[in-house]
């Protein structure tokens, strides 16, 4: 698998322990529920994007090991990941984020599942829907829905019940550059224009961290302080209530915190 092959050609010894680690994660969620059961929540930033391709590289390597032995034919049928994917859009959405995540999903074959709803009652649905036990999530710690979550981490008795599963949720901003750089694989233009967190259209600028000195900004990927990645999430003037990420409300970081 070529994310697997990439890490080990890097030669970067900390990138491979985080990759092995996080792969283990979804190699036990594998293990524990059905192919069925498990969901994907993408969004189109950068640790969706790392997220996508690790449930590749894992289910990849599942794969593999259910047939008993890395082949051609294993190497040949999976080179996508059908896992449920679920995307909660907005129109205050950035339509870079929009554009790149239609277009990942259709070069992935990701079964999309487009919500426009907020967060709560978009999972309540899917779970109805489908008897969906545990959802793969891009959380790392740092992030305001972060707080005493784990590598697996059940819902709080306030939302519906799954279990929240976050593989990558030890990793730094500087990992996550690592990844995506190392197996070079695509991303939302936006990080390239100074963008290193990306909310929606009403309280996200690019990081003035990274400007040039002309008028433009370096790629996000230039930040040396990942300490610094949410820089750029000043709200913008003139907006009172309309700070929605993807589906997500200003409240959203406080309630998926709760989970």
């Amino acid at each position: 698998m070529e994310i697997e092959r990439a890490v080990c050609d890097s030669g970067d010894a900390r990138l491979r322990a985080k990759f092995d680690a996080a792969v283990y994660t979804i190699h036990r969620a594998l293990a524990l529920y059905s192919f069925e059961e498990l969901a994907f929540s993408f969004n189109g930033g950068k640790d969706s994007t790392v997220m996508l391709h690790l449930l590749r590289a894992g289910y990849y390597l599942h794969k593999a090991t259910s047939s008993g032995h890395v082949g051609i034919t294993v190497h040949h049928a999976v080179q996508n990941c059908p896992m449920r994917t679920i995307y909660f859009e907005d129109p205050n959405t950035f339509p870079e984020i929009d554009s790149f995540t239609y277009e990942t999903a259709s070069t992935y074959g990701l079964p999309l599942e487009t919500i426009r709803t907020d967060y709560k009652s978009g999972i309540e649905a899917l779970i109805k829907e489908k008897p969906t036990k545990a959802i793969f999530l891009g959380t790392r710690n740092g992030d305001p829905d972060a707080v005493g979550q784990q590598q697996f981490s059940p819902s709080s008795p306030d939302w519906p019940p799954f279990m929240r599963v976050n593989p990558i949720l030890d990793w730094s901003y500087s990992d996550v550059w690592s990844f995506l750089l190392t197996c070079k694989v695509k991303y939302c233009s936006l990080y390239d224009e100074g963008y290193t967190s990306i909310g929606s259209i009403h309280n996200t600028v690019p990081n003035e961290l990274l400007r040039d000195g002309s008028g433009g900004y370096r790629p996000a990927y230039t930040l040396s302080d990942g300490g610094l990645e949410r820089a750029g999430r000043a709200k913008k003037a003139g907006k009172k209530n309309d700070s929605v990420i993807n589906g997500r409300n200003n409240n959203e970081p406080r309630q998926r915190s709760r989970l």
